[in-house]
């Protein structure tokens, strides 16, 4: 019998809709060690043309941020007037992780260079071997 998406994939916001103009915004963290895949989407509203969604991925030993430091490049995405930059979606796995240095955990720091937008982001993992 064929999984439906939602029991294949784990979804987690780590970003609630919320302001991330004023100032950067850092998600929650979310293990992926029983993952074999996950990619961070991450979204904004409306902005004035040219403005920049941020979107830098972070990994740490733990669910409190222990040692975090950056996971790859910062992404970014342009607005066109009155309407929201395109998505950002970005995809790694467990490997790409410092394991040898037992980082576990991920999370999202979005920013927008306007004040007063919104922004959200979401963690979705695949390939699990634990399915709770």
């Amino acid at each position: 019998m064929t999984k439906k998406l939602t029991e294949a994939l784990g979804f987690d916001c780590i970003v609630e809709p919320q302001d991330v103009g004023t100032a950067d915004v850092t998600g929650t963290w979310v293990d992926v060690r029983h993952s074999g895949r996950l990619v961070v989407l991450a979204k904004a509203g409306a902005v004035t043309a040219g403005k920049i969604l941020t979107v830098q991925l972070r990994q740490a030993k733990d669910a409190a941020g222990t040692g975090a430091k950056d996971l790859g490049a910062v992404v970014t995405s342009v607005g066109a007037g009155g309407a929201a930059p395109p998505d950002v979606e970005i995809e790694k796995t467990p490997f790409d992780l410092d394991g040898a240095n037992d980082f576990t955990h991920v999370t999202a720091v979005l920013g927008i260079d306007e004040n007063a937008k919104l922004g959200a982001a979401y963690v979705v993992r695949g390939d699990r071997r634990y399915v709770p």
